[in-house]
């Protein structure tokens, strides 16, 4: 019996069975199976969308089914695909005349993938090598199934060749030197072709390429993706009106006559390999996106991504202050952020540079580890992988954040996971867990109990301050004297005396007595008034006191209103009074309460002893997992292992043993995930290396969101259940090629025009999206800056940040040029722009003075931190890099100080300890140049945050000044004040006089500094007003030999309610004032104003000290 009739009588007994599983039953090759199937029996057999095969008789179950009706997820996908297809061309379309374009294919590499003999060929070599040259740009791809038509251009008909299936090439070093292979056997489609061809849906190129990717079982799971062969001969009769010229083959490519020889139209059954601008990066998102569009609401309904579908705004309660575990000292903002992230289902984060986001992430996947959960961590951005997988993993002996992507890195783990399973822990290991454990417990206690203090002081003073308030009428109406007297005022025993008037009054009162005293009245009447006298004699001291005259003559008939007036006068000083005195204890209270510095140095203290026994407690939990794992997981984990390594190396076109493999992959994935709880990839590298499963993950973390687009979030978010946003709009953008006009018409050709405009490809980040779908609640704005020199930071802080930073940053750890003079300097240059044949900007005279001003760094003055120049244009970037490579002494020496040249892009989450500026306007820059920079702003503060220790700008300070860019010019004037300032703080100035003295920035001093200043001046004090204790300004320094005190005055927060912003600024202050030897003495006003001599006794009394 034949093949043929072999398989037509399996199928007779057995319908619905796929290729493999045919070749499997009678001990046939999958390929003559396959090519049977679609040649000989052609008729008589009929294939469905999953790849199974029928006797015609007996058809496929459930065809002609009503599609379901369209989901916001299906119209969303779709946007995006077409937004995603707009931003790589229409297509790929190449002259068939043009030799050097393409190179024509005699057998396709999935045939024979290990012999490759193809490679050998010297033009596919050379194809090769021009796109390792240009890789930003280019891409390598196999095209196959060639179509071949006629365009009229330029008056001319011209020939082109149209691949309809697009296969990414990608390099395999492990294979030779040289070696090429297709990533995958999915095939991308030619949307030049799609669009020009009868189509099966509504006409709509991105409609059309979804319904084909369904049909050819393209959307399918990953582990049931069909064979790459069958794919191809299923399309022709998917689509028998496509103006075949030859019926495909995948096994036997047609020869004959070269393409650019062929005269009629149509599909050959031909391949070539060129070279495409098409990205590949983008070619598994596109698949995701596609399976995607097919699911519906209840599928994506307990995912990260349903809930942004839905749009629900969800009323969380706040987040408990559960004991995390501080692996990294956290501030308040960090604390928070990682709090609600453990629970939140949505959290946004926004983390301006230096403000310690990798701090987050790292605590953030530390303690969802610790509590059992699963994470996964992604960025668009590499460099931002390899921050957090270097923070994370630093932090114990084994590592807790395993990356996926690269062979490397599967390698990596399987190398972690081989040591992990032979590992061992010690016999004491589990006993100093359980103390570790305990200690932590205690620890938190303490710093819970002493914030606690400090809200109360925070409290106690705000209440001082309300008290004082209300004290201000008896202040004017009593005199000061008086009113600091009235701190001894025995209020109860003079309303008891009061009160004791007020009943003689009413005895002297003739009128209201009973009948038988106005019988009498003239006998009585003179004890009641003796009574008056002696009430009111004892109360004559504390009338005075309280500013009230007793009337003229001894109480009689002649004056009883004047002494009812003033029994009135006294009851009222009294209540004034009161007010004074309430004040007054509350003052006292205050002075008696442990001072903020003083809680503050111990609050930090107790952290960094947490923060070592946390660190502690984490190591020694990383140190017995492996332990902890049972038998059934230890098996678990050694197959995984296994079949990681194998998937690495594997081609996504193996046969039915490879898929079986990857099924077994995806299948253990999240029982692995329950042992090994952190997972990073970059976005667009999941597909493949993660299993398209909903919420297979508990929390989704995104770095660099506000560079990340939309749509390669998709399905990240639907492989979790929340999600945690981290971005800073205020840094680089997320950039799309595709036009904002284009895209409206985009968003409504999908519906999704009406209320759906924040979805919106070109215009809105990842970070956008998140901050628009989420509640005030669940944003969270780190504000501790740590990186920069205040200089620095400053103008960043002021003009983009809106003064919200607050700068911690430790200026003696910064590696200084120059430890005098302003961070930021200024070197003016008069230069010349022009525009370069490749565009942009270059100003030659500037790339020359800041190659000078680096090689004086370098070789004149020896400094030995990192450099980096940075400018805005590519042009002047390579143009600085050339100078620098020319200059071989200064070239050799940067070369060990991570010396880099490049645009603001390169330089994302990088840092220098001197970073060189090159901002290029000057003498004849364009108007088009000059529009970049002042549409691009974010570009400039990502430039000069990358910066440390040092700012040098090398440019023409008037053309900047009189560019219209707003933002250089404001730091031009910037530049130029720092530098005022410092030549103002060395002009000599006569001795210290009794009047408090010219400072740098009277704006900041308030009168009662001022007023303190003289008394400790009269005191015989000396101390130093303004006083720079970079980043700090004191109010005032004293100095006592080896001894320093910094004096703060409450002076600018004077009737103004301590929050806790203002609480967090003043710990960071006296913890770094601290740190450098500082003693600390604050001074609130209400002390001051009355209580200055205490107050001045209070500074002398630390000089005896």
């Amino acid at each position: 019996m034949s093949h043929t009739d072999r398989i037509q009588q399996l199928l007779a007994q057995k319908p619905g069975l796929k290729a493999q599983q045919i070749a499997n039953e009678l001990g046939l090759d999958r390929s003559q199976v396959v090519t049977s199937l679609h040649g000989l029996l052609g008729g008589a057999v009929v294939q469905d969308n999953a790849y199974r095969w029928w006797p015609r008789t007996r058809g496929p179950q459930g065809a002609g089914m009503a599609p379901a009706p369209r989901t916001f997820l299906a119209n969303l996908c779709r946007y995006y695909l077409e937004c995603l297809s707009r931003e790589s061309g229409t297509g790929i379309s190449l002259p068939a005349a043009d030799g050097a374009g393409y190179v024509v294919l005699h057998e396709l590499p999935f045939v024979c993938p290990s012999d490759e003999p193809w490679a050998n060929n010297r033009a596919v070599k050379r194809m090769a090598q021009k796109v390792r040259r240009e890789r930003s740009q280019l891409a390598l791809y196999l095209g196959y199934a060639i179509r071949l038509r006629s365009v009229h251009l330029r008056n001319e008909d011209e020939t082109r060749i149209e691949p309809v299936l697009l296969y990414p090439m990608e390099e395999t070093p492990e294979d030779g030197p040289e070696a090429l292979r297709p990533a995958t056997g999915i095939p991308l489609f030619n949307l030049e072709v799609l669009k020009s061809l009868p189509s099966a849906d509504s006409g709509n190129v991105i409609d059309e390429a979804i319904h084909l990717s369904e049909e050819l079982g393209l959307a399918n799971a990953e582990d049931d993706l069909p064979q790459w062969d069958e794919i191809i001969l299923r399309l022709q009769r998917c689509r028998p009106d496509w103006g075949w010229r030859e019926d495909l083959d995948p096994y036997t490519l047609s020869s004959g006559a070269p393409l650019d020889k062929l005269i009629s139209p149509g599909i050959y059954n031909r391949a070539v390999l060129f070279a495409g601008t098409r990205s590949p990066f983008t070619y598994g998102l596109e698949i995701e996106l596609r399976k995607l569009a097919q699911l519906d609401d209840e599928a994506v309904k307990d995912t990260a991504l349903g809930l942004w579908l839905r749009g629900d705004s969800i009323e969380t309660p706040p987040p408990e202050d559960c004991p995390i575990l501080e692996v990294l000292p956290l501030n308040t903002e960090q604390r928070q952020a990682v709090v609600q992230g453990l629970g939140a289902p949505i959290t946004v984060v926004t983390g301006p540079p230096g403000t310690g986001k990798s701090q987050v992430v790292t605590s953030l996947l530390a303690n969802l580890a610790w509590q059992g959960g699963s994470v996964l961590f992604s960025s668009k951005n590499n460099h931002a992988v390899d921050v957090v997988e270097s923070r994370v993993n630093d932090l114990g002996p084994h590592p807790l954040l395993l990356r996926l992507g690269k062979e490397e890195h599967h390698a990596r783990i399987a190398q972690h996971l081989t040591a992990g399973l032979a590992e061992s822990s010690s016999p004491d290991d589990p006993a100093r867990y359980h103390w570790l454990t305990r200690a932590h417990e205690q620890d938190r206690g303490r710093f819970i109990s002493v914030q606690r203090e400090i809200a109360s002081v925070v409290g106690l003073r705000n209440a001082v301050d309300e008290l004082e308030r209300a004290a201000e009428p008896a202040r004017a109406s009593f005199g000061e004297k008086r009113f600091a007297a009235l701190r001894a005022l025995d209020a109860d025993r003079i309303r008891e005396q009061l009160q004791a008037l007020a009943v003689a009054l009413d005895a002297a009162t003739e009128s209201g007595q009973p009948a038988v005293v106005r019988l009498l009245w003239d006998s009585v009447k003179g004890r009641r008034f003796e009574r008056i006298a002696e009430v009111a004699g004892g109360m004559l001291a504390d009338a005075d006191l309280l500013g009230v005259t007793p009337p003229d003559g001894p109480p009689g008939e002649r004056n009883p209103d004047a002494w009812r007036h003033f029994h009135g006068a006294l009851a009222a000083r009294l209540e004034s009074a009161a007010f004074v005195q309430a004040y007054w204890r509350a003052l006292d209270r205050l002075r008696s309460a442990r001072p903020i510095e003083q809680l503050a140095a111990e609050l930090t203290r107790i952290a960094e002893e947490s923060a070592h026994n946390a660190l502690d407690l984490w190591q020694c939990w990383l140190r017995l997992r492996p332990a902890r794992w049972n038998p059934e997981q230890r098996k678990l984990l050694s197959e995984y292992v296994s079949l990681l390594q194998m998937i690495s190396s594997g081609d996504r076109y193996d046969e039915g043993g490879g898929k079986r493999v990857f099924r077994r992959y995806y299948s253990l994935f999240p029982k692995v995930t329950r042992i090994l709880p952190c997972w990073a990839v970059t976005s667009l590298s999941a597909r493949g290396r993660l299993p398209f499963t909903p919420g297979c993950f508990d929390l989704v973390v995104i770095d660099e969101a506000s560079q990340c687009d939309i749509a390669s979030a998709l399905p990240l978010l639907y492989r979790a259940r929340r999600a945690v946003i981290i971005g800073d709009p205020l840094q680089l953008k997320h950039v799309s090629t595709v036009a904002p006009q284009q895209d409206r018409f985009i968003l409504a050709a999908h519906g999704l025009a009406e209320g759906r405009a924040a979805w919106a490809y070109s215009v809105n980040s990842l970070f956008d999206l998140a901050r628009s779908l989420c509640r005030h609640e669940d944003i969270v704005n780190l504000r501790d800056h740590h990186r920069s020199h205040r200089d620095i930071i400053g103008f960043s802080n002021r003009h983009f940040y809106r003064g919200g930073l607050r700068i911690a940053t430790d200026h003696d750890a910064l590696k200084r040029p120059e430890t005098a003079g302003p961070a930021v300097r200024w070197v003016d240059l008069k230069g010349k722009v022009i525009r370069p044949p490749g565009g942009g900007a270059l100003n030659a005279p500037e790339a020359e003075r800041v190659v000078a001003e680096v090689r004086t760094l370098i070789v004149k003055r020896g400094y030995n931190g990192a450099i980096g120049v940075v400018t805005p244009f590519r042009a002047q970037a390579n143009r600085i890099r050339t100078l620098v490579h020319q200059d071989q002494e200064l070239s050799r020496q940067l070369a060990s100080l991570q010396f880099v040249v490049d645009t603001v892009h390169g330089f994302q989450g990088d840092e220098r300890d001197v970073i060189f500026f090159s901002p290029v306007v000057s003498a004849g820059v364009g108007e088009s140049t000059l529009r970049f920079l002042k549409s691009h702003g974010n570009l400039f503060n990502v430039a000069i945050t990358r910066a440390r220790s040092e700012l040098v700008v090398v440019g023409d300070r008037q053309a900047a000044l009189d560019s219209g860019v707003s933002y250089l010019a404001r730091f031009a004037e910037y530049a130029r004040d720092l530098a005022l300032e410092e030549a103002e703080a060395h002009m000599p100035s006569g001795g210290p006089g009794p009047e408090y003295p010219p400072v740098t920035h009277p704006e900041h001093v308030s009168e009662w500094e001022r007023i303190f200043y003289r008394a400790m001046h009269s005191a015989g004090l000396r101390p130093v007003p303004q006083y720079e204790e970079a980043p700090d300004t004191l109010d005032f320094a004293l100095f006592h030999g080896e001894r320093k005190l910094d004096i703060e005055v409450d002076g600018e927060n004077y009737h103004r309610n301590w929050d806790g912003e203002l609480c967090r600024r003043d710990q960071i202050r006296s913890r770094r004032l601290g740190d450098l030897g500082w003693d600390i003495m604050r001074f609130w006003v209400y002390e001051i104003r009355d209580d200055l001599e205490g107050s001045v006794r209070r500074v002398m009394e630390w000089l005896a000290e």
